[in-house]
């Protein structure tokens, strides 16, 4: 055999056990692999960015402010409490202004047989100086893990407070108003 001529292939060579292969084909099967895992986790943990009324919410986003700084000027203050049995909510207020008849208190949550928070408002009348009460329509027990979490608002018409509650069926919600 001459040294410049190359050495003929063996026929039984089969094409998966070349290691030129492997970066071949190796690369993109990895992209792909990781490409679905990314997109199972994201699929699992998505987040709900945008509000169904989102236009609605960025009109009223100088209104907010304005409310805002109003329950700040008026010092309120607020706490709230649950009852989980009876779904009666209780709240105290206390201001430097006079209280109105009923607020408004909202509440949204998301439940794990829903892909969209779910947007409880009820009117809590006053049933003594600075205490209101209503009645909110719990969900099932079975949605009950997943609503450690409340966004919470209470307004009148020329202020508000906002809050989150931390494990509303267990604890209480301390208002403050914001600067």
């Amino acid at each position: 055999t001459d040294f410049f001529t190359p050495k003929k292939k063996a026929s039984s060579d089969i094409w998966y056990k070349e290691p030129w292969m492997l970066l071949v084909v190796g690369g993109p099967v990895v992209v792909v692999i990781a490409a679905i895992i990314t997109g199972f986790i994201a699929w699992q943990g998505e987040d709900k960015v945008i509000a169904k009324d989102y236009y609605k919410h960025g009109l009223n986003i100088n209104k907010d402010i304005f409310r805002d700084a109003k329950a700040n000027e008026y010092k309120m203050q607020g706490k709230a409490k649950l009852d989980s049995v009876t779904g009666k909510i209780l709240l105290q207020l206390e201001g430097k202004t006079t209280l109105p008849s009923s607020v408004i208190f909202s509440a949204s949550f998301t439940t794990s047989n829903s892909v969209y928070e779910q947007i409880q408002k009820i009117s809590l009348t006053q049933v003594q100086p600075g205490i209101y009460e209503g009645e909110l329509k719990m969900p099932s027990a079975t949605d009950s893990v997943s609503l450690a979490l409340w966004h919470v608002q209470i307004e009148a018409t020329d202020w508000r407070l906002t809050a989150d509650w931390h494990d509303p069926m267990h604890s209480s919600l301390q208002l403050q108003a914001t600067n």
